[in-house]
C-alpha cells in the first residue's frame, strides 16, 4: 500500500521535473533565436543614433570653421585699416605696430585653428561614410568607382591643411587621356567608358591603398600621393605613367583594343602653398606635358626650384602584370 502511494506520488514529480527542463530548454533557444533575429535590428539602431551624434558634431564643427574664418577676416581688414592711418608719430605709432604685431599673432593662431579643424571635420566625416553607404556613393564617381569631384575637393582641402598644421608632404597629380576624343569617335561612346573605367582601375592598382585616386568629369583624373617629396616625385610619377602604356584596354566585344597614353602634371606641396596656388603649379605642369608632346610627365618641385619632364622610354617590362608584380615588391 505504501510503495502504491509512493509510485503514485513519484510518477507526478517525474513528469514535472522533465516538463520543466523541457521548457527551460525550448525557452532558451526560443530566447536565442529572438536575439537573434533582433540583433540587425539593434545593430541597425545603434548605427543611426551614431550617425545622428555623428551628424550633430559635424553640423557644430562646421559652424565653428565658418566663425574662426569669419573671425580671421575681421582681424585682417581691422590690421589693413590700422596700416592706413598715416598720421602716426611718435608714441601712438609704437602703439599701432604693438597692435598690428598682436592682430598677426591673433590671425597665425585662428589659422592653425581653422587647418585643425579641416582635418578634424574630414576624419569625421572618413567615419560616418563607414556607418552609412549614402554618404559614400555622394563622394563616388558613379562610373569609375572612384573618388568624384566632391571627394577631390574635400580631400584636397583636407591634405592642404594637414600639411600646414603637422607638415605631412604629398603629391597632386593631375591627369589627361591624350586624344580622348579620337577614342569615342573611332569606337563609341560605350567603348570610351569602358576606358575610363580601366583608367580609374589601372591607376588605383598602381598607387598604395592610403594614396587618393579620383575623376574630375570627362577623362580627368586626379592623384594624391601621400608622402611623396621633392627626391622621389619624378619616379614615382614616371612608374604611374609607364603603367598605362602597358595597360591592355580592350574595347567593344569583337576583341578590339587600343592604346591609350597620359599627359601628367604633378606638383609636390611646399611650405608656402594652399590649396589654390598647389592646383595651380599642378594644372601648369600638365599644360606644360601637353605643350610638350603628351604622353608624358611633367613634374613641378618648388622646393628645389626645378621642373622636369619625364618622357617616355623603352619599359625593361614585358607585360602590365610583371610591372604590377614589380611595384608590389
Amino acid at each position: 500500500m505504501l510503495f502504491t502511494d509512493v509510485s503514485s506520488l513519484l510518477l507526478p514529480i517525474i513528469w514535472s521535473l522533465a516538463a520543466v527542463g523541457i521548457g527551460l530548454i525550448c525557452g532558451f533557444f526560443i530566447g536565442r533565436v529572438y536575439a537573434v533575429s533582433n540583433q540587425p535590428k539593434k545593430l541597425r539602431r545603434d548605427r543611426e543614433k551614431t550617425l545622428e551624434a555623428l551628424v550633430s558634431v559635424l553640423n557644430s564643427a562646421h559652424q565653428f570653421n565658418a566663425d574662426v574664418s569669419q573671425h580671421k577676416t575681421a582681424l585682417q581688414s581691422a590690421e589693413t585699416e590700422i596700416q592706413n592711418v598715416s598720421s602716426t608719430v611718435g608714441e601712438f605709432e609704437d602703439l599701432q605696430e604693438s597692435v598690428i604685431s598682436t592682430i598677426r599673432t591673433i590671425v597665425q593662431a585662428n589659422q592653425k585653428m581653422e587647418n585643425d579643424l579641416v582635418v578634424s571635420q574630414y576624419q569625421l566625416e572618413a567615419t560616418a561614410q563607414e556607418l552609412d553607404r549614402s554618404k559614400k556613393e555622394a563622394r563616388t564617381d558613379a562610373l569609375c568607382n572612384i573618388g568624384n569631384r566632391k571627394a577631390v575637393d574635400e580631400t584636397l582641402q583636407y591634405l592642404v591643411s594637414r600639411y600646414q598644421s603637422k607638415k605631412k608632404p604629398f603629391g597632386l597629380m593631375l591627369i589627361d587621356i591624350d586624344h580622348f576624343k579620337r577614342i569615342n569617335d573611332t569606337f563609341g561612346h560605350e567603348s570610351g567608358d569602358e576606358v575610363l573605367v580601366n583608367v580609374g582601375r589601372a591607376l588605383k592598382e598602381c598607387v598604395r591603398p592610403e594614396d587618393f585616386v579620383g575623376r574630375l568629369g570627362g577623362d580627368e583624373f586626379v592623384l594624391m600621393l601621400e608622402g611623396l617629396t621633392g627626391s622621389n616625385a619624378v619616379a614615382v610619377g614616371s612608374r604611374i605613367r609607364s603603367t598605362i602604356e602597358l595597360y591592355n584596354f580592350s574595347v567593344g566585344n569583337k576583341g578590339e583594343s587600343t592604346v591609350v597614353t597620359l599627359s601628367m602634371g604633378l606638383a609636390v606641396i611646399s611650405a608656402g602653398d594652399d590649396l589654390k596656388t598647389l592646383y595651380k603649379r599642378a594644372d601648369a605642369a600638365l599644360y606644360r606635358s601637353k605643350e610638350l608632346g603628351r604622353n608624358q610627365l611633367y613634374t613641378m618641385i618648388e622646393d628645389e626650384g626645378k621642373s622636369e619632364p619625364d618622357k617616355p622610354d623603352n619599359s625593361p617590362f614585358a607585360s602590365y602584370e610583371e610591372f604590377k608584380a614589380s611595384f608590389d615588391e
